[in-house]
């Protein structure tokens, strides 16, 4: 898994790419959204439309990291999951559970109007 960061009208979004194994590079991934939160960042945008595969491990290091951030007073939203994420979301329930939008542009008009 490969991951950029960019702030798009306000928001932190995390553009993911790729398989995700819940290897190192996820721990770099949860390190960089917590030091996000830290720094009073309270709602931050995960984009999952280039990722074409996560497994178990990496869904619970995800649900981890999800509830320190919680814990610290922020979320995780998150946009564009498909194909076998989002099988994987569904039969694990998480889509009840986390906020999902279907691209970037909903998540971040959703974001803005409730901060307003």
């Amino acid at each position: 898994m490969t991951f950029s960061e960019q702030k798009i009208e306000g928001f932190p979004v995390f553009e993911l790419e790729g398989k995700i194994m819940g290897d190192k590079q996820s721990l770099i991934l949860c390190d960089r959204l917590k030091e996000h939160i830290n720094a009073g960042e309270k709602r931050i945008l995960l984009d999952l439309s280039k990722v074409r595969w996560i497994n178990s491990f990496a869904i619970g290091q995800m649900l981890s990291c999800l509830r320190q951030i919680r814990n610290n007073g922020g979320d995780l939203y998150f946009s564009g999951i498909q194909g076998r994420v989002a099988y994987y979301f569904k039969i694990t329930k998480l889509e009840t559970e986390l906020k999902i939008y279907e691209n970037v542009g909903t998540a971040l008009e959703e974001l803005t109007i409730s901060s307003i």
